[in-house]
């Protein structure tokens, strides 16, 4: 329905001839559902008994009548099956996990049996030629884009193809293969940016995004080692090794691979996407004793500063040109607040590094962001209250930075002047625009200062009133009265001007201003 009206959308639901039409497509969904059903239910059913199969020489020759009637249920089949439905609706989640099921199932009877005699591993060996030991992750990522062409907010399709990726990960551990999965997953991203360029705002893209980056980061470095099976020892001496199974690492957690930031408290990480458990349940540690040998003999080498920089700044270019095509894109701007922490440790020195110096990083960076983005967004789309949220969570961020030096209370002189000049340029800004809009809005009558009348102010006054009360928490110390009693009033002016645009909200706005110094 995207993209069209409703009304022309019901109406032509009700035209005979699409009826007709939607209809006989139900019949042949159901049909189709039925017989995957059925073919699934004898491929995992189990034997007959042997007193009803071996009777008299006539009862064996109508079962073997009945047998020869009803073909032998095929995994292939089922996963033909699957491919059509799904291409048609991609959203049942049934379809998806009867897919990755027949997947699994086809890998896993394709690894030959440890019991299995010299014979039988040959005959194994013949009726398993035609059968996969890996997963076609070509054939998965193909189906999954149709799928997504389809329906791009498909919560089972993305799903799927974040198992998929994990799921070849977890096979091999060569060098060519983690090569390879490079490249597949710099592909990744280009068709992110390709399905985000026709929806910016698709949050399971941006969800998909962060998963991939997380899947790069665990990738490692530009080297990759295996250990030997003879000794146990690491081949590359200067790479330590992981300390975490496949599993573990390819969730799509940042955390596996963020080895570079040692305090956990200046970052926002990013947990996994896809649980170890469910991980499990399909296989992908406990499928065969080869591929987990394979996978606890394997390491990668951790990312270098540089590579680990490298992949943060790429997605930090990427949301600052999203942001710039659409100042309301919340998605981006979610997605910046949680690189925001990492880009201070990159641009902190790294000679010797201290609170102090962290915290100049900090004040330099949400100036950066201030001059940069904020301000010309909220001069564009001044009661867009995306850009505002965004303005709160800077300024929050910066402060928490100015709260770690010193005696613990912000006191350091310089920082705190540098971080009191930030506030105010953003003052005389904030105020700028309220004066703009109050000018183009308001007409001077008290009356239809109110939001359903057009105010553009509310989140103007909320962000003076947010940079206002900061200035009043650095200066709780200060001895100059003065200053702080302007500081009080101008904030009171905001919530008092709040009351009248927002009346619903005047509770809150009291509250507020009974928390003021």
């Amino acid at each position: 329905m995207h993209g069209q009206k409703r009304a022309e959308y019901k109406a032509r639901l009700l035209q005979p001839d699409t009826r007709a039409k939607l209809g006989s497509k139900a019949q042949q969904w159901n049909h189709l559902s039925e017989e995957l059903l059925k073919q699934r239910r004898r491929l995992f059913a189990s034997p007959p008994p042997l007193s009803d199969t071996v009777t008299t020489t006539e009862g064996a020759a109508n079962v073997g009548d009945a047998a020869a009637a009803e073909t032998a249920p095929s995994p292939e089949v089922l996963l033909a099956l699957t491919e059509k439905m799904l291409s048609v609706n991609p959203d049942p989640s049934h379809l998806w996990n009867i897919r990755r099921e027949m997947l699994v199932y086809l890998i896993q009877s394709s690894q030959p049996s440890a019991i299995d005699t010299a014979g039988d591993n040959q005959e194994g060996d013949d009726n398993n030629s035609s059968k996969p030991s890996t997963l076609d992750i070509e054939a998965e990522l193909k189906l999954t884009a149709h799928c997504l062409q389809r329906n791009p907010k498909s919560y089972s399709a993305w799903f799927h193809r974040k198992w998929a990726l994990v799921y070849f990960m977890n096979g091999t551990s060569n060098q060519e293969h983690w090569a390879n999965m490079k490249s597949i997953l710099q592909s990744e991203l280009e068709l992110c940016a390709q399905f985000l360029q026709l929806d910016e705002r698709n949050f399971h893209c941006w969800n998909f995004r962060r998963f991939v980056v997380g899947l790069l980061g665990s990738c490692g470095g530009s080297d990759v080692t295996t250990t030997s099976e003879n000794d146990g020892e690491v081949n590359n001496e200067n790479d330590a090794p992981s300390t975490k199974s496949a599993v573990d690492n390819f969730t799509g957690s940042w955390l596996a691979w963020m080895h570079q930031i040692e305090d956990e408290d200046k970052a926002v990480w990013m947990g996994p996407q896809i649980s170890q458990n469910a991980c499990r349940a399909v296989g992908m540690s406990t499928s065969c004793q080869e591929r987990n040998n394979r996978a606890a003999n394997s390491t990668t080498a951790p990312l270098s500063k540089i590579e680990l920089e490298k992949i943060i700044m790429n997605e930090w270019d990427f949301s600052t040109a999203k942001i710039q095509d659409n100042f309301s894109n919340g998605s981006a701007f979610h997605y910046r607040s949680k690189l925001l922490p990492l880009m201070l440790e990159f641009r902190s020195a790294d000679d010797s590094p201290s609170s102090q110096s962290d915290a100049y990083e900090a004040i330099s960076l949400a100036r950066d962001e201030w001059d940069g983005i904020v301000l010309d967004a909220i001069f564009t789309e001044p009661d867009d209250q995306t850009i505002w949220f965004y303005h709160r969570f800077v300024v929050t961020w910066a402060r928490r930075n100015i709260v770690s030096v010193g005696n613990g209370d912000g006191s350091d002189a310089e920082v705190t002047e540098e971080f009191e000049g930030l506030l105010y340029d953003m003052v005389d800004s904030i105020q700028e625009l309220i004066d703009v809009e109050k000018e183009d809005s308001f007409q001077g009558n008290s009356q239809d200062r109110h939001e359903s009348k057009g105010a553009k102010c509310k989140w103007a006054y909320l962000g003076m009133h947010l940079v206002l009360s900061t200035l009043l928490e650095l200066k709780s110390n200060d001895v100059d009265d003065e200053d702080k009693t302007e500081l009080c009033e101008r904030a009171k002016e905001c919530l008092h001007e709040l009351i009248i645009i927002d009346p619903d909200r005047r509770e809150r706005y009291q509250i507020l201003e009974s928390e003021l110094i």
